[in-house]
């Protein structure tokens, strides 16, 4: 057996019309990004041209040569007004195990259907939780499973703001605080646990250096004060807490500012605005890796729809 060639002539007409109506596709592939986190060394999607759905192939993982297929077949998008308000797609579900797979054909010498759900009403968003949930209930014990997000990601950007949050508020609450380079030294420790990741071609990601040094000063400036408190710089008292995080959210009137150097001092509304603009920053950086890899073709180790 093979897949259809015409069905895998049609992958990128059908792509784009699935993009259309809710990005199913890009979901499908967040969930193959998930896969190969997960170690697999074989991925692909394919359109079921006679199901009118999908196949989603993955496999080989650590070289063993066991693949799995998804299908996701009679699929159907519901009324106009339906799409518009919820954008679920109707269809059903399969888990098979592909005996004999080829990654150069297509070709397999059986299929072990594992599970099956014939009523399927999800948005495209729910559809990598539910191929997630359904691998992880039905894959053989010895494969890992695979989950709906990066832990060494979340693990980074938690590690950023612990970080920004009690050493480098610390810091700030010390005499260097009066030196007129600090500025530079503050800098620099913003930076300096996350410059060694730029030293391995499997974490180096400028894009990420810079988020990861945002998110730090995020964490320091909201827990500048508090830390001082527990070091006894700072007035510990109720008052004293809420005024400065009324200057924090834009809430604090009066002549009081920031000052950030003899050239730049700024009020309370620019204080909030800083957060927001920090904060917006962060979330382009952690998707410009995705998003140039996309602009280079989306080269990858794996053989994405191969």
């Amino acid at each position: 057996m093979s897949i259809d060639q015409d069905a895998v002539n049609q992958n990128n007409l059908l792509q784009k019309e699935y993009a259309k109506k809710g990005l199913l596709y890009t979901h499908i592939h967040k969930f193959l990004d998930h896969a190969e986190n997960a170690g697999y060394n074989f991925t692909g999607v394919y359109p079921n041209k006679n199901k009118n759905g999908i196949e989603i192939v993955l496999g080989n993982y650590k070289n063993n040569k066991e693949y799995y297929r998804i299908n996701l077949s009679d699929m159907a998008y519901e009324s106009t007004e339906e799409v518009k308000n919820k954008k679920t797609i109707k269809g059903k579900i399969s888990i098979e195990k592909l005996v004999g797979y080829n990654e150069a054909d297509g070709a397999y010498n059986e299929s072990q259907l594992l599970c099956k759900e014939n009523t399927v009403n999800v948005t495209p968003r729910q559809y990598a939780r539910l191929f997630s949930r359904e691998y992880n209930l039905n894959k053989d014990e010895n494969l890992p499973k695979i989950k709906n997000y990066n832990l060494k990601t979340i693990f980074l950007y938690s590690f950023a703001a612990a970080y920004g949050a009690t050493a480098v508020s610390m810091i700030d609450n010390t005499a260097l605080v009066n030196n007129a380079y600090y500025g530079f030294l503050h800098l620099g420790l913003l930076f300096a646990p996350f410059i060694p990741l730029q030293f391995s071609s499997k974490t180096r990601s400028l894009p990420q250096l810079f988020g990861l040094a945002l998110v730090s000063w995020i964490a320091n400036s909201l827990a500048y004060y508090p830390i001082g408190i527990l070091m006894g710089h700072n007035a510990d008292n109720l008052a004293s807490i809420i005024n400065f995080y009324k200057f924090q959210i834009g809430f604090r009137k009066g002549d009081y500012v920031d000052n950030y150097g003899p050239l730049l001092r700024i009020n309370s509304r620019e204080k909030a605005l800083s957060y927001l603009g920090r904060a917006g920053l962060v979330g382009v950086l952690s998707q410009a890796d995705k998003i140039l890899n996309k602009l280079k073709g989306g080269k990858k180790e794996v053989n994405h729809g191969k």
